[in-house]
């Protein structure tokens, strides 16, 4: 048995059955037996705790009667209720009562005795596990108040020496940021103990929450009856002095401890390189940094030097940056050698064996930071400095020859971004509309500039809502614009996004910058290179060296090899150079993205069915919203014919992966438009029947069947009796999709009536196929082996083909369904043999998987696993 009473009363057996006492002084006896567990009580103090100095004259009496139902209560459970001298004891193991465990654990952590200095690792676990036995207020609903006001007030002040010694070990461990919200539920419960403010201040310090450690500072203070003590006065200043490095910078915290992971390598003389997109905060990340730490970890100073790697003006050049340099270190100008060798040589003499940091910022090329960079040390034991560059270049030259830490900076999480909003905007503003402070953070891609441009124009305008503002960053043509800034920003230049993108795309040569420009015509996030030469009307090699240019100063990102994922923010600016080009250039680029969809699709698409498997179902999860995008880009700049043929194989997409069918809706009905405005039958009725095909995904049903009645109305009009026939069987495998066979069986039972002519006997096999997996699907594998049958017998009469497999696999199918289970077998494995005449890949998959699902129905899993291998 163990009794619990550090939180509500709790008496329970090992199993976890509760067995607490519902009578008030009952409970309240067993606590107070429980608190000095292995010590006699006296029965006058018990009888003062259990009725709280109020005992009637038969209050001895019912204490008896109390203590013989509570051994009653403890037989044979490992605890025993004695009489000894002149009271009472309850003895039993101390680990059996959670106020004896606590107390055993603290003492061997080291909280009950005088200790100096941080615990060791090793004492962590104990006073983690001494603080978890806590479930609430101890001794709640003990039925004493008086017991409690004895007892809590010891129980109390061990918890919170505890708590502060668990506290000064996870600094020292610097995993303060644990523990700040246990300690801040507990500075706020005892507002006078300093100690335990103190801690709660420093713990969140070193969790990077400069804000809100002040603010817990400050309010401790407000609270104190005296003035604060040295503790608590000298965390207060250090978190004030972060305080203003902190404003502006938001979260990276797994950045800013690989910054402190990689320092030892680069004190080996490999620069850490901090690349990134423009706006992304480099420059913020390694000052906050240098501010929180420079001085601990660099007693000899801090040389910075603004490199303008991507300013109009071009880049600073290496010798005006080392002319600063020697004058830091105390070498005037007028000594300074001419020429930049020297000037090079001598710098790095006078910075070897210093422990000091060198900033390079926005940095260009490896040319330019080569005379910059500090040697490496000559032995292991020699002080050295750490160089930190940072670049929106990825500056590979620098990596591979330096031997380069890279540290890749990418944007700030949703949680940031809203907290990055608020910051400017008040908590209380950015509360009161978290959808559209998230919105808009989405609108400036998570970026921090973006995020800053975007908080200091509602900033100013306080009428404005942070809704009105997403709303004018979705505009495609004003979006960026309203990113832009405003004033004169630097000296070198105006503050804004579409200034910080204008200075990457400036940098590019002429061929990158306008395979870029082209790019803005692509509509979707994500592109592959062979879109993008299509695009270019480029050799796919040639189109991978100025994607990888690209790519070098973050306007693309490069996710798997021949795959390019670009921001919003990037995209719009390269749609605006797009939208400079002549029309005859615009529209030309535009028909040869839609041929290269067109062509990409046709690869992926059968009449009906997807042919590509899990790879046609990843490729279009990737395209999708381009593909969307290009198909009401082509129905709309009057290019029908591409745009219904690129709608119909991008329908036969979504049918078989269940995307989005809202997206699904807007492509089918723009190329039902297109096809009506291309006067083309056929494509009407494919279109149609894509549209039915959706209303029976969505359940609507009734509107199927109508749209499923113009489809094979227009396939009449044509007079092409396999396109009715073909319209007709894709809503009926539809409808078998959503499990509606009482609709789909009829419909079936009517296309193998009308394939029995000769003019339409091609379709027979199929149409049997199809119905006898149905009537299986539906419960009647009677019939279903007669279809079946017959399916085979006419499949195998005029050629093996993949018609034969099919009807080979209905075949077992149905008799699965049966019970046959060994003609089911034969059939299937009679499926495999004949697909490997075919040669068709994917086809002789489904023969595999199916003689494997046939072969684990049975048991047979390991001859099932071998079947399955091929597939």
């Amino acid at each position: 048995m163990h009794i619990d009473l550090l939180g509500p009363v709790v008496v329970r057996r090992g199993d976890g059955t509760a067995l607490t006492p519902s009578a008030p002084k009952r409970r309240a006896l067993l606590s107070a037996l429980a608190v000095r567990l292995n010590r006699t009580v006296a029965t006058e103090e018990l009888i003062e705790l259990v009725w709280e100095g109020s005992a009637p004259p038969t209050a001895r009496a019912a204490l008896q009667g109390h203590i013989a139902a509570l051994r009653r209560l403890l037989d044979g459970t490992g605890l025993e209720l004695g009489t000894r001298g002149p009271g009472y004891l309850l003895a039993g193991e101390p680990d059996r009562v959670d106020v004896q465990r606590f107390g055993r654990l603290c003492e061997r952590a080291g909280v009950s005795t005088p200790s100096e200095g941080a615990p060791q690792d090793h004492e962590l676990p104990l006073l983690r596990a001494a603080l978890d036995l806590w479930r609430g207020p101890a001794l709640a609903d003990c039925g004493s108040t008086l017991l409690r006001e004895r007892t809590l007030p010891s129980l109390t002040d061990l918890r919170l020496r505890t708590l502060e010694r668990l506290a000064d070990g996870l600094l020292r461990a610097g995993r303060g940021g644990e523990l700040t919200a246990e300690l801040a539920e507990a500075a706020d419960a005892h507002p006078a103990r300093q100690p335990l403010a103190t801690r709660l201040v420093r713990c969140l310090e070193q969790d990077g929450r400069s804000a809100e450690a002040r603010e817990h500072y400050e309010r401790a203070v407000a609270r104190l009856a005296g003035a604060a003590g040295p503790e608590l006065r000298r965390a207060g200043e250090q978190s004030g002095a972060r305080l203003a490095a902190d404003r502006r910078f938001v979260g990276r915290r797994t950045e800013l401890a690989r910054l402190e992971q990689v320092l030892p390598a680069a004190r080996d003389g490999r620069p850490i390189l901090v690349t990134g997109p423009a706006g992304v905060g480099k420059t913020s990340l390694v000052r906050h940094w240098t501010a929180r730490r420079g001085d601990a970890y660099f007693p000899d100073g801090i040389l910075h030097a603004e490199l303008h790697g991507f300013d109009p003006d071009g880049p600073r050049e290496p010798a005006d940056v080392l002319g600063e340099f020697l004058t830091a270190l105390g070498v005037p100008p007028d000594a300074q050698p001419a020429d930049p060798v020297d000037r090079s040589r001598r710098y790095r003499e006078l910075i070897s064996g210093r422990r000091a940091l060198v900033v390079l910022d926005d940095a260009a090329s490896y040319r330019q930071l080569l005379p910059l960079l500090p040697d490496p040390p000559a032995t292991d034991s020699e002080p050295a400095p750490v160089a930190i560059v940072t670049s929106r270049s990825r500056l590979r030259h620098l990596l591979v020859r330096t031997g380069g830490i890279p540290l890749p900076l990418g944007a700030l999480d949703p949680a940031e971004s809203a907290e990055l909003l608020a910051r400017t905007l008040g908590a209380e503003r950015a509360a009161d509309e978290p959808e559209a402070v998230a919105e808009l953070a989405e609108r400036c891609d998570h970026l921090p500039l973006a995020l800053r441009l975007a908080a200091a124009r509602l900033a100013a305008r306080p009428d404005w809502s942070p809704a009105d503002l997403a709303a004018d960053l979705a505009g495609e043509q004003t979006g960026l614009a309203a990113l832009s800034g405003t004033g004169t920003g630097t000296a070198r230049g105006p503050v804004g996004l579409t200034t910080a993108l204008d200075r990457s795309y400036r940098t590019l040569p002429p061929a990158a910058a306008r395979l870029f420009t082209l790019l803005g015509l692509h509509p979707g996030a994500e592109l592959g290179a062979d879109t993008a030469a299509a695009l270019a009307d480029l050799p796919p090699a040639t189109t991978r060296t100025l994607l990888t240019r690209l790519d070098a100063v973050h306007l693309l990102e490069e996710t798997t090899p021949g795959r390019y994922l670009r921001r919003e923010l990037v995209r719009r600016h390269a749609a605006a150079q797009a939208a400079e080009l002549g029309c005859d250039e615009r529209f030309l680029a535009l028909d040869r993205l839609i041929a290269h969809y067109l062509d990409v699709t046709a690869g992926w698409t059968a009449e009906g069915a997807t042919a590509g498997g899990s790879a046609a179902a990843d490729w279009f999860r990737r395209e999708e919203s381009a593909l969307r995008a290009v198909v009401l880009c082509a129905e709309q700049n009057e290019r029908p014919g591409a745009a219904w043929q690129l709608a119909h194989r991008t329908s036969l997409l979504y049918e078989t992966t269940g995307h989005d069918r809202t997206h699904w809706r807007a492509v089918v009905e723009a190329g039902l438009s297109a096809a009506h405005a291309d006067r083309d039958e056929s494509a009407i009725a494919h279109l149609a029947t894509d549209l039915a095909v959706l209303h029976v995904a969505r359940a609507a049903h009734r509107t199927a069947a109508d749209q499923l009645d113009r489809a094979v109305a227009a396939a009449d009009r044509t007079g092409d009796v396999a396109l009715r026939h073909h319209c007709r069987s894709r809503v009926a495998a539809a409808l078998l999709r959503a499990g509606r066979y009482e609709r789909a069986v009829p419909m079936l039972v009517d296309l193998v009536a009308a394939a029995r002519t000769p003019a339409t006997d091609h379709l027979l096999v199929r149409a049997l196929t199809a119905l006898a997996d149905a009537l299986v699907l539906a419960g009647d594998p009677g019939p279903a082996l007669r279809h079946a049958d017959e399916a085979v017998r006419a499949a195998t009469a005029r050629t093996v083909g993949a018609d034969a497999v099919l009807a080979t696999h209905s075949r077992a199918r149905a008799l699965h369904a049966l019970g046959r289970r060994d003609a089911a077998l034969s059939s299937a494995r009679l499926a495999v043999a004949l697909g490997r005449t075919v040669g068709d890949p994917a086809l002789d998959a489904r023969s595999h998987t199916l003689l494997a699902d046939l072969l684990d129905a049975l048991g047979r899993t390991a001859e099932g696993a071998v079947a399955r291998r091929p597939a």
